[in-house]
């Protein structure tokens, strides 16, 4: 799942899907505070829902390992993402992945052949999310 999480190199986020981190009182303190400040500025409260910012402050286009330096950082978007440094379980290997890019695509290259193995749903089975980050009923 670390390496799996390394997706988060490239795409975007709508302003809803974090703003409980930087309008929470206090700020979430896993945030560099500089960061904090710039997703403010890109997502001000009550912002039109339709606003999307890039994942990867550093790289949004690239496939790299430069996510795993943002961790480090402080510049994790999701809090999901950022617990996987501040996480004394799984901290090593993302310190590793920030150094060693080989390191990371590897890892990464087999864990997508391993989910590739999982299958797919079909039929009644299962759905196309409409959501991502829920259940359609």
């Amino acid at each position: 799942m670390i390496a799996l999480s390394g997706a988060h190199t490239l795409g975007f986020s709508h302003c809803d899907r974090f703003s409980s981190r930087i309008y929470s009182s206090p700020i979430d303190p896993t945030l560099d505070s500089s960061y904090a400040q710039q997703l403010m500025d890109a997502c001000p409260q009550n912002v039109d829902p339709s606003i999307a910012i890039n994942m990867d402050p550093e790289t949004p286009r690239t496939f790299d390992n430069v996510y795993y330096q943002n961790l480090i950082g402080g510049k994790g978007l999701f809090s999901s993402d950022q617990v996987l440094n501040t996480d004394p379980d799984s901290e090593p290997t993302v310190s590793d992945f920030a150094t060693n890019p080989g390191n990371f695509n590897a890892a990464f290259i087999t864990a997508m052949r391993k989910l590739g193995r999982v299958g797919v749903k079909t039929g009644n089975e299962g759905e196309i999310r409409i959501d991502c980050t829920t259940f359609n009923s």
